[in-house]
């Protein structure tokens, strides 16, 4: 029951998003101001409510990095390691391998997460926004190091480390999370004012996150989907969160740190793998076939993640 309470709202609204996107209920360019609405003010409201007025459990928020960046740097050798078995020409290989590890997590993980944990354990949503942070650092530096090394050279401009690390920190997700995490250890109150106004920016990040979803979804991406496009989802969905599990036993983890990094990593691909791919001279259309047909069995192999977790 717990997982039906938490995973069906979670899908529901997905639908509404994609249903209202057909029938044209909006228009075209509504769910893309949307997006940007969530990503630069309406989900860092949230990591910055959050995060200032909570506990920083430090030994919990490392474990957590650590079973997440364990879990993907493994699946994205188990990647290039079946990219060589099936000699994808490189800019595939990149697309592959990218699509293999880099997943959803602020827009899929995140509204999962605080659906389905906080009401078994309070600290469940700090620690998930905390991570989510080192998280996205670690997704930019993989996703483009794999995408420059594979990128046509004609189309490819590698990026200095320095040009790098300042589109990381202009990253609205990462400058929140400084911004709370920097309030809550200076013990710096947000004015009720101003603290009201982000706690209610953070109330809409998640429902409209999921809407946006579902009307992001082009299910006609996967026409032509071949073999790559499954194997990468597979390792994305399935594999990614089976190698982090694996490593449980190296720490002594929580039952709520196991589930956190067990979420993030079952994230669908992350619809910024097909925008990055394409711009790096990878193969565009494979990685938007991946970014689709890894949220669509995210709907079957989520919950079946849940389900196994919630029996540990």
């Amino acid at each position: 029951m717990i997982i039906i309470n938490s995973i069906v709202p979670i899908f529901l609204l997905v639908l509404l998003g994609h249903l209202l996107q057909k029938i044209g209920f909006f228009s075209d360019g509504f769910f893309k101001n949307v997006n940007r609405l969530v990503f630069w003010i309406a989900l860092p409201a949230l990591l910055i409510s959050d995060i200032s007025e909570s506990t920083l459990e430090l030994e919990s928020i490392g474990r957590i990095v650590f079973l997440l960046t364990g879990g993907t740097v493994l699946s994205l050798a188990l990647a290039w390691g079946i990219s060589r078995i099936l000699k994808l020409p490189a800019p595939q290989t990149g697309a592959f391998i990218q699509g293999s590890f880099r997943g959803n997590g602020a827009f899929v993980s995140l509204p999962v997460i605080l659906y389905s944990l906080d009401t078994m354990d309070p600290k469940a949503e700090t620690l998930a926004t905390v991570v989510l942070a080192p998280l996205v650092i670690l997704f930019n530096i993989l996703g483009v190091t794999v995408l420059a090394h594979y990128g046509r050279s004609s189309n490819t401009k590698r990026p200095s480390f320095v040009s790098l690390l300042l589109k990381m920190l202009k990253n609205p997700l990462i400058i929140a999370c400084g911004i709370g995490i920097a309030l809550n250890l200076y013990q710096v109150a947000i004015p009720t004012a101003l603290f009201r106004p982000l706690d209610l920016l953070g109330d809409i990040a998640l429902p409209l996150v999921l809407m946006s979803i579902g009307a992001s979804l082009q299910f006609e991406r996967l026409r032509g989907a071949a073999s790559p496009s499954l194997i990468a989802s597979l390792i994305k969905l399935i594999a990614a969160p089976m190698l982090g599990f694996m490593l449980t036993h190296v720490l002594k983890c929580s039952h709520t740190e196991i589930m956190i990094a067990l979420l993030y990593l079952a994230a669908p691909a992350a619809g910024t793998s097909y925008i990055m791919a394409d711009a790096m001279g990878n193969d565009g259309p494979l990685a938007g076939r991946i970014v689709a047909l890894s949220t669509l069995l995210a709907a079957a192999t989520i919950p079946i993640i849940m389900f196994l977790g919630f029996s540990l």
